[in-house]
């Protein structure tokens, strides 16, 4: 069979951010997927990198989408009147038109289509809600990458769900929130999956609606993670998975963050990194941390993340800084159980 590297891209909305740090990271040491395949945010940024180049200028136009996210509002953070609204049966259609403004003035047009695209292969997954199963875009060439990625990003309530030839589309974090399942049904065989889901950012949806509701949704999503590991190994695929956390938690509709998160998942996949085994990476240089071409924020993140230590599973954690100014944000990580983690070497 032949080798296919996927980037999996999993869910989370405004913590998206720390995926593209994560992602330069792994461009610096030199990993370039074959195979990108997001959900939600993750299909944001699979696409952004897909349309604008697999490579540090492609992750330039990425970060500057968060900023336009930012000053967008893309997503209202008022849970009451979206609480009304779905009690209501109320549609809100003002943050699918502002993403897909944002999307299209970045020369995400409703034209390209994903056979259109060279040097990596893409995939957004949705989830159809009527046939109990994700909905990948992407499997068809012919399919719009437009609407791959706005159906993938249909966040009840924020999103009005799609509905389209007997198929009721809602945000892939449904079905897949960390779509390694769809990944092997398109042919990877190596996937590293940056992970954003975080229990502890349904603090303030707790409060508006009580417990039960966030327990369950990161119930169904810890479940969900759980039956695609045991797939990937069922199937010997080798999966590197990666959880970005921050500390405190990011709610999914704040992106006024974007830049504290991109220094973090930039600093906890170079951790992740440095605990892989030598021969899963490219023979060449690897992470180049003080060259002139560096962005500002990199410089910047390098100076004040301190401390930096590697937990016993693997995985990454951040100690507090001393020096650190009120509200500044800081890298938290929790690892899975051990043995839902394949750390083999990529072959």
């Amino acid at each position: 069979m032949k080798k296919c590297l996927a980037f999996v891209l999993g869910g989370g909305g405004a913590r998206g951010a720390m995926q593209v740090g994560a992602l330069r990271a792994l461009f610096e040491a030199g990993l370039k997927p074959d195979l990108l395949v997001g959900t939600s945010i993750g299909a944001i940024n699979a696409t952004g990198l897909a349309v604008w180049g697999v490579n540090q200028a492609g992750l330039e136009k990425l970060e500057h989408a968060y900023q336009l996210m930012e000053d967008s509002k893309l997503m209202d953070p008022r849970l009451l009147q979206f609480a009304w609204n779905a009690v209501s049966k109320r549609q809100d259609y003002r943050s699918h038109r502002s993403a897909q403004e944002i999307l299209i003035a970045a020369g995400i047009t409703p034209e390209i289509r994903f056979g259109q695209i060279q040097n990596v292969r893409l995939a957004t997954v949705a989830a159809d809600l009527d046939a109990g199963e994700p909905s990948i875009y992407g499997l068809d060439p012919g399919h719009s990458v437009l609407e791959g990625v706005m159906a993938s990003f249909t966040i009840p309530p924020w999103f009005a769900p799609i509905e389209k030839e007997g198929q009721y589309i809602i945000d892939g974090g449904a079905l897949s929130n960390l779509p390694i399942e769809p990944a092997i049904r398109l042919g990877a065989t190596e996937i590293i999956a940056l992970d954003l889901h975080d229990p502890d950012s349904y603090t303030d949806l707790s409060k508006t609606t009580g417990p039960l509701l966030p327990k369950l949704a990161s119930a169904i999503t810890r479940r969900q993670l759980g039956l695609e590991m045991e797939l990937a190994s069922a199937r010997g695929v080798s999966v590197r998975y990666v959880s970005l956390r921050s500390t405190p938690s990011i709610p999914v509709w704040d992106f006024k963050t974007h830049r504290d998160l991109f220094k973090i998942g930039y600093e906890a996949m170079k951790n992740e990194m440095s605990g892989w085994p030598q021969e899963s990476l490219p023979a060449q240089p690897l992470l180049h941390l003080f060259t002139k071409n560096q962005p500002s924020w990199i410089s910047a993140g390098i100076r004040k993340v301190k401390h930096l230590v590697r937990s016993a599973a693997g995985t990454w954690t951040m100690s507090s800084q001393p020096d650190a100014a009120p509200g500044e944000i800081t890298g938290a990580g929790i690892p899975l159980d051990r043995d839902q983690i394949d750390r083999r070497p990529m072959t």
